[in-house]
This record gives C-alpha cells, structure tokens and sequence, in this order.
C-alpha cells in the first residue's frame, strides 16, 4: 500500500496522541494540592494570584519536604516592612535564597515564579522550569505541586528508630536521616503513641503528602548514636527546630549528653516537635557499617545503606 502524504500526517498526528496520552500521568502528576491551598491567605482559587501567595505556597512546600530548614544566608534585604503579617514568610523564603530581587508582595510574574520554583528544583538537582505567569491562583496551586511531586520521587529519606533493650525494646526516639538535601542533616522527632509500635506503624506517621518513607534502621540507641557519634571527638549540633527557635541556635549538645537529645530531655527542647542535628566528625566507615549489621533492624539492602547515610 502507497504511503501518501496525508497518511503520514495522520500517521504522525495519532503519535502525537499516544505519546500525550501515555505522557499525562507524568505530566499532571500533582501532589499535596489541599495543603498549598490552605497555605493561602484566600482559598479562592480563580483570583489573580499575588507574590505572597506565592510566597505563603512555596513556604508550605518547604514545611513539608524540609522540615526544620537552617537558614542559608543572612542579611539580605525584604520588601516588605517588618511589622507586615507576612514579613516572616518572606524573610524565611530571602534566607533560604527562594525569594528573587524581582519579587512583589502585590503580583507574581511568570520570570519570578520560575526563578522560585527552579531554586527550589535546583536543590535536588533537578532540572529547571518555565511556567507561564499563572493567571489564576489555581494555576500558581498546580505549577507548585508539580515541582513538590518531582522533589518527591527524587529524595531518598530512611527512618532511623532507636529503641532501648533494659526497657523491653520501646522506642525512645525516632529519626530520620536526610541526606539527600541542600542541607544534610538528621531530623530527630518527638515520638507519638505507642512505644512498642512496629516500623510498619511508625513510618506513616513520619511521612506526609510530599514525603513518603519507607525504608528503615531500626536499633538498639547506643547503635544508632554511633551512625553519627563515631569517635570520641565527635560532636552534636542542633540547627533548626520546628516550631522555630529565634535565639541560641545553633546550640552544641554536651558530650555525653547527646541521648538527652535525642530523647527530647534537654530543656531547649521542651517545646519542639522536630529538630535538626548535624555532627562534626568522622563519618562511619563502611567497614564500621557492617559490624553493626547484627545489631540493626532494616529493610534497606546491605548495598545500599551506605547509599542512605552518606551524602549525594
């Protein structure tokens, strides 16, 4: 049979269809939708879209993947004035370097929305974008949770619950070891419910619409300080904590009193729900890492634990 011209076209045109077709589950991916929207000062979602709901959206998203965020920078310049109700928001996104020059309480444009989004994409090594200026604010909702649902398949958190055997194996302090960030760093949280609970059980709660954790180290406490506190000269730093501290952070935790940390006994920590800590000193060795395998309690591959501790 002839070819012609207009079979070709038509050939190439239902293509085209199928390649949309199979392409819109990746290309409508949407995460976290109903959260960015309450994040808006007005849930009215065919407004025209202003910067501070960009900002307010874009601060929600980093809640949300980025619990407990160390500022990046000080000392850069906001417009808005400090008594303003939503100074905070910006001054946090200007300190993490996601609020451009450009930006304006009063309206988003699309140069500035794309330099927010691809800051943010940036930070996990993603590709950048180019949305348009988004007309409505539904539109500023569906571009943000497109980036949130890329960041999502990208990052690569394990939970790390420590559980203490003189007192029937409960659970005294759950973690999460986020290495896979602009900021690598461990998240301690305070544990909720039962202290016998199963990795099974614990995981949902550490997970949330952008965050989904299933991989795991479960050990006894004084295996799991040692992931981190590997030498006596090694020391415990507290970064950031949400809700936020405004004075006395970073904070050095004493040596030896690193498990009142973790368990949430310094008094610092009375009203925080999650912190983050860094530590300053030698790394645990691969070597090191497999000594401890018949102490731990994983769903992670013994090849790939390293993967999960160390650093992209």
């Amino acid at each position: 049979m002839r070819i012609t011209p207009r079979r070709r076209a038509r050939a190439a045109l239902l293509l085209l269809a199928l390649l949309a077709l199979f392409a819109l589950p990746t290309a409508f991916a949407q995460v976290c939708r109903a959260e960015l929207i309450t994040s808006l000062a007005d849930t009215s979602l065919e407004r025209p879209p202003t910067g501070i709901d960009a900002a307010l959206a874009l601060k929600q998203a980093i809640d949300l993947v980025e619990p407990a965020l160390p500022p990046l920078r000080t000392g850069t310049s906001v417009p808005l004035a400090e008594d303003h109700p939503y100074y905070p928001v910006a001054r946090y996104l200007a300190d993490r370097r996601l609020l451009p020059n450009s930006w304006q309480p009063d309206h988003i444009d699309a140069a500035t929305w794309a330099t927010m989004l691809s800051t943010f994409l940036s930070w996990y090594k993603l590709s950048p974008v180019q949305p348009g200026e988004p007309a409505t604010a539904d539109e500023l909702v569906k571009d943000l949770s497109a980036v949130l649902a890329r960041v999502s398949d990208t990052i690569r958190p394990a939970a790390l619950l420590a559980t203490d055997p003189a007192n029937g194996g409960r659970t005294v302090f759950w973690a999460i070891i986020w290495n896979w960030t602009i900021y690598p760093r461990l998240l301690v949280l305070r544990p909720t419910g039962d202290s016998l609970a199963q990795p099974r059980d614990v995981l949902p709660r550490l997970s949330n619409c952008a965050v989904a954790i299933s991989a795991y180290i479960s050990a006894p406490q004084d295996t799991a300080q040692r992931l981190f506190l590997t030498h006596n000269t090694s020391r415990m730093y507290l970064v950031a904590a949400t809700p936020g501290r405004d004075t006395g952070w970073p904070v050095e935790v004493p040596p030896g009193e690193e498990l009142e940390a973790f368990v949430y006994r310094m008094p610092g920590l009375r009203n925080v729900d999650v912190y983050a800590a860094v530590f300053d000193g030698p790394s645990v060795g691969f070597g090191t890492l497999m000594g401890m395998l018949p102490r731990i309690r994983t769903n992670i591959s013994v090849f790939n634990l390293n993967h999960y501790l160390q650093t992209p």
